[in-house]
């Protein structure tokens, strides 16, 4: 629990304010879902168990970047987490600087790999050329206004365009289209 805290408050400083904590795997997996995380840091040691290894599998296939904090420093379970494809690894104790780096690592390898799985799925799903651009926002999880503000259109004409990429990738929902993306990817490759 006192990780926990001092973890929060790292972030905090670091400029993250929406912060949520679970405790377990199956409440990280309803908080997951129910909400559009940007990224999340993940212990590998859940209820006395690799919980979190699965749970890194779960983010990965639902596109949220992430990275393990965790105290192991065994081979067998590096290997472990190897799998599950984590965007760092931070072992504690950790400094304000370590868990920066890691933030910033994981989100750039998850940006590189962003590009090359949403120019898979235009050419899968025959999307035009502003709906890619649409695309490519929805994967960094920014929100409609923000896709306005960027590629300077109305909320509406995003919205128009939303419409059209939720009937050709046949999703209703943002998690969706990241999910549909991910299942694209992982046939293709």
């Amino acid at each position: 629990m006192i990780i926990a805290k001092t973890l929060e408050e790292m972030l905090k400083q670091l400029g993250h304010d929406n912060i949520l904590k679970c405790r377990a795997k199956e409440e990280a997996i309803k908080v997951i879902e129910a909400n559009d995380i940007e990224l999340a840091i993940l212990d590998i040691n859940l209820s006395g168990e690799h919980e979190g290894i699965e749970l890194g599998k779960h983010c990965q296939n639902l596109g949220i970047p992430y990275f393990f904090l965790t105290s192991y420093s065994d081979h067998k379970t590096i290997l472990e987490a190897k799998q599950a494809k984590p965007g760092n690894y931070v072992i504690k104790p950790f400094t304000p600087e370590e868990i920066l780096v890691a933030i910033e690592l994981t989100l750039m390898h998850q940006q590189s790999d962003a590009n090359e799985k949403v120019k898979k799925a235009v050419d899968v799903f025959k999307l035009s050329t502003r709906e890619a651009e649409i695309l490519r926002l929805i994967f960094q999880r920014l929100s409609y206004q923000e896709m306005a503000d960027l590629l300077f259109l109305s909320l509406n004409t995003i919205k128009y365009h939303l419409r059209h990429i939720y009937t050709k990738m046949g999703a209703s929902s943002k998690q969706e289209i990241i999910q549909r993306i991910e299942y694209v990817w992982s046939q293709e490759v």
